[in-house]
């Protein structure tokens, strides 16, 4: 998270727990904030305030935000310049690359699963999904390309009767 997110949540937290003393505009309070929120996004912290207090009377400390985070099973790793890992703790599952075609394109993705807090079967799913999409284009050329090879095979076997149509080459 950046510290101008840092702030937001600040002023959100305010705008929930009114009587709260703590400001956006304390510079102390906004770096104490962002040690704590680094390595969380804007919406985890956000949902895990809205969590505390629909259960809470009183206001949250920073470890019991902490501990309404939801933290997904799941690493994300950005791999310059195409690929996106998500990797699970349990060997079962593994990693999962995921190669898209631009840069633009991974750092959506990477986003895409930062935001959203999928189980093990649907990132499955997804890179399955993902890989058969992927490589449509690449059985498409092949087919095109076994096609092509053929059809120049043919023109020239026609006087030539050893050819067999059957098998693709005769060597």
């Amino acid at each position: 998270m950046k510290k101008t997110e840092i702030k937001k949540i600040l002023k959100f937290y305010k705008s929930i727990y009114p009587n709260s003393k703590l400001s956006e505009l304390n510079i102390e309070t906004v770096n104490s904030w962002y040690l704590m929120f680094e390595d969380y996004s804007y919406e985890q912290v956000q949902r895990a305030i809205i969590k505390f207090s629909k259960s809470n009377k009183y206001i949250p400390n920073l470890a019991e935000i902490i501990s309404n985070i939801e933290v997904p099973e799941y690493t994300i790793e950005l791999i310059e310049p195409y690929t996106v890992i998500v990797s699970f703790e349990d060997e079962e599952y593994g990693n999962f690359p995921f190669r898209f075609f631009n840069s633009q394109e991974a750092k959506k993705n990477i986003e895409k699963f930062k935001e959203c807090s999928y189980d093990k079967e649907s990132i499955k799913i997804l890179h399955e999904e993902h890989v058969r999409k992927r490589n449509a284009g690449v059985l498409t050329y092949r087919g095109e390309a076994k096609v092509r090879l053929e059809m120049k095979l043919q023109n020239q076997n026609k006087g030539n009767r050893r050819y067999d149509k059957q098998s693709s080459f005769s060597w």
